[in-house]
């Protein structure tokens, strides 16, 4: 009796888990959700390759626009911005400039009517840029203003000369919301920006256009937006959160309106310079996502699963899925930690299963510099990375708690050239 005393706490020992199998199986939790993303985003990549620009054409022009710019403070960039807009290969007729100087205290409004933009100056009202745009939208409709879409573009964007030809084809064809492609009017700045380049790269070039060859709607993306005189007199502008992208695609994607990401149709924002910079806006944006994420996501899946529609329930990954940095960081982070437990013959094959997951986001990231137009310039980002990534799951995580859901308010991004 005495020996089966002594025993019996042994028993009880070895039905408590190990913390190598704790931590396991927290690595198996993450490398899971994270390796069905991984090769969800090559397969849209792969699928990229198949899309086929539109022959280039003289074409005459159909629809009408009007090309809202809602600007705070943006003195420094709407001058280049409405000189990109001058140089559209479109029909003059044919479009409208306007530009909302929403509470500005500098010259953007004297800059605007320079350059032969027509300007509302707003002052009081519900602050932020979907206010602005609702705003904006009401105000060339009180100025007889006609036009068949609205494209909204920002202050510190250049155009292509071909984005409204390439919007009005798409319309002609049907698609009344479409989103168009964001790059950098400024990829090679700094190492900052070259980072920056490459996960644009991938997130217009490969993942969006993958989405469009295989038909599945995509998200918009806060400039180079373009959205027809239908879909406003249907739902008028009603996203007014910091999130406000996010936000009016999930409101368009739920009534059942679908957004065509169109690669042919590009803009060019101005990239801030440094972390330092990009942290004020990073934040903003972060926080934003995660407002609509946990106010919307349910919404799409359960709306997709009950009306059959595999698009809704892709819309959910596409807000739920971490960043290409956050992506990269879990990657690391499920390494490390496999590596502690690799030791152990029971959960080896976690550090197999860890070594391949990073080989994959790796292998991701080497594609985007591939697909940018100057691979080596991008490699020359390759420095920053150490501190960027903590910099970006440090901007996640406190996104993720709140911080920095504030208005509109311009950002730093040092000298703008056209």
């Amino acid at each position: 009796m005495v020996l089966l005393a002594r025993r019996m706490p042994t028993k009880a020992h070895s039905l408590v888990p190990s913390m190598n199998t704790v931590l396991a199986i927290l690595l198996i939790l993450i490398l899971i959700p994270l390796s069905a993303l991984l090769l969800y985003q090559w397969f849209l990549a792969v699928a990229s390759f198949f899309f086929r620009s539109p022959a280039a054409s003289a074409r005459t022009a159909k629809s009408h626009f009007v090309i809202l710019i809602p600007a705070h403070d943006e003195e420094v960039g709407i001058g280049s911005s409405l000189e990109s807009i001058g140089r559209l290969n479109y029909s003059s007729t044919h479009y409208h400039v306007v530009v909302v100087a929403d509470r500005c205290t500098d010259d953007t409004a004297t800059i605007a009517r320079k350059m032969g933009a027509q300007c509302f100056e707003r002052s009081d009202g519900q602050s932020g840029k979907g206010a602005a745009l609702a705003w904006g939208i009401q105000q060339a409709r009180n100025a007889n203003i006609p036009f068949d879409a609205v494209v909204i573009v920002d202050a510190d964007t250049v155009v292509d000369r071909n984005l409204l030809s390439a919007f009005d084809e798409k319309l002609e064809s049907g698609h009344e919301v479409q989103q168009g492609y964001n790059y950098l009017s400024n990829p090679w700045s700094t190492p900052f920006t070259r980072i920056i380049a490459v996960t644009s790269t991938l997130r217009n070039g490969r993942y969006y256009t993958g989405k469009t060859v295989l038909g599945i709607p995509g998200m918009l993306t806060g400039t180079g937006m373009c959205i027809s005189a239908e879909v406003l007199n249907r739902h008028g502008w009603t996203a007014f959160s910091v999130g406000e992208d996010w936000e009016f695609s999930v409101q368009l994607l739920l009534a059942g309106d679908s957004i065509y990401f169109n690669p042919a149709a590009r803009a060019f924002a101005r990239e801030s310079q440094g972390l330092k910079q990009a942290s004020r806006q990073r934040l903003r944006w972060a926080s934003g996502r995660y407002a609509i994420m946990g106010e919307k996501l349910w919404a799409l899946i359960s709306t997709g699963v009950r009306n059959r529609s595999y698009s809704l329930v892709d819309e959910a990954v596409t807000l739920l899925a971490p960043n290409y940095s956050s992506q990269a960081s879990l990657a690391l982070l499920c390494l490390v930690g496999s590596w502690l437990v690799a030791s152990d013959p029971l959960w080896t094959f976690v550090w197999y299963w860890s070594i391949g997951a990073f080989i994959t986001i790796a292998g991701y990231f080497v594609l985007g510099v591939l697909s940018t137009e100057a691979p080596g310039k991008a490699l020359a980002g390759l420095a920053l990375v150490p501190i960027f990534l903590p910099w970006r799951m440090t901007i996640e995580l406190l996104g993720m708690m709140g911080y920095g859901r504030r208005h509109w308010g311009r950002m730093s991004r040092g000298k703008v050239s056209s």
